[in-house]
């Protein structure tokens, strides 16, 4: 592939990375988009399912209220035939019958309603154990993808921070050894100096022991702690025979 080639292969590799970041980041938006709806969805489901209940538990209460009432009327029409009481017996007999319809007529109702309860009961349930699944894959995503953009924000800092200190070792290099060179040259010049004003023979002189008196608190002690005796005498010179 040519030089050309290949460059305009990088820059379509570039607008396809640039165009495949945007589609992602709106995809992100709209899923966000998405699962805001799912839950307003869901919030008017709870509400539609919180109507049902009522009304079952309404419905409930009524077949409870009426079966009472029949039982209660049963007992007085009972009672009223065997007082021989035929009237208010066929009286009772007559709200007995118009109860038995509105207990059938609610418990169909109660039949027809407390499956659909169910199963809008189980749908939510569903609902939001999808919704909260995926809000936590998009908090995942999300998060990978900020720690992505960290970790290279950090490899991007490294790698020039490792570039600068391989130049500040570089420098610091050829601080040491300029400094030795200088230094070296000093001391020539130093040695060079004591060469010409003779202080360099001297020095030899000393080191080799010659020419040197012993001042040190070491040999004046060895001199004192010495025995008189064995300072050598002071020898004068010899009597002539001559007499004044």
């Amino acid at each position: 592939m040519s030089t050309w080639g290949k460059i305009f292969t990088a820059i379509r590799g570039g607008i396809n990375e640039a165009a495949e970041a945007a589609a992602d980041s709106q995809s992100m938006r709209i899923l966000d988009q998405e699962i805001r709806d799912a839950e307003q969805s869901l919030r008017s489901a709870r509400s539609d399912l919180a109507g049902i209940m009522a009304s079952n538990k309404s419905v409930m209460r009524r077949l409870e209220e009426n079966r009472a009432k029949e039982a209660k009327d049963t007992d007085s029409a009972r009672a009223a035939i065997s007082a021989g009481r035929t009237d208010l017996a066929q009286g009772l007999a007559q709200r007995i019958a118009s109860i038995r319809g509105e207990v059938q007529r609610d418990q169909e109702e109660l039949d027809r309603l407390l499956p659909r309860q169910q199963q809008m009961l189980r749908t939510i349930q569903e609902t939001e154990a999808r919704i909260a699944q995926m809000k936590r894959e998009v908090e995942n995503v999300k998060a990978n993808e900020s720690l992505l953009r960290a970790q290279s924000a950090i490899a991007h800092s490294q790698s020039g921070i490792n570039t600068r200190l391989g130049s500040a070792v570089e420098s610091l290099e050829r601080i040491k050894k300029r400094q030795e060179i200088t230094a070296g040259r000093i001391e020539a010049g130093a040695e060079l100096a004591a060469l010409e004003n003779g202080s360099d023979l001297d020095r030899q002189l000393l080191e080799a022991g010659i020419g040197s008196s012993s001042h040190s608190a070491d040999d004046v002690l060895a001199q004192l702690m010495a025995p008189r005796h064995s300072v050598e005498p002071i020898l004068l010179p010899a009597p002539t025979g001559k007499k004044d």
